[in-house]
């Protein structure tokens, strides 16, 4: 297959997995959450103010942010990037 699809091509592995998810009843293609991982819900309002906290202050650290809105600094990162 390599020789066909060159470097992109899948290993053979993953693709028998695939095959046995698929054949177990899996047909949803998206990953599926794991185990401990946090559950992250943010809202328009948290990012509204979010966005003024940053241009009411440009330095002001994403620490500085969950503090003042008793939220994770994981969220901050997030509701930052959309």
């Amino acid at each position: 297959m390599k020789e066909m699809y060159g470097e992109q091509c899948l290993v053979r592995c993953t693709i028998f997995r695939w095959c046995q998810l698929y054949e177990a009843g899996r047909i949803n293609i998206k990953d599926l959450p794991c185990p401990g991982q946090a559950h992250v819900v943010t809202n328009s309002a948290t990012i509204l103010v979010v966005d003024e906290l940053i241009r009411q202050n440009r330095l002001i650290t994403t620490r500085e942010i969950a503090i003042e809105l008793s939220i994770s600094k994981e969220t901050v990162c997030i509701t930052q990037s959309t």
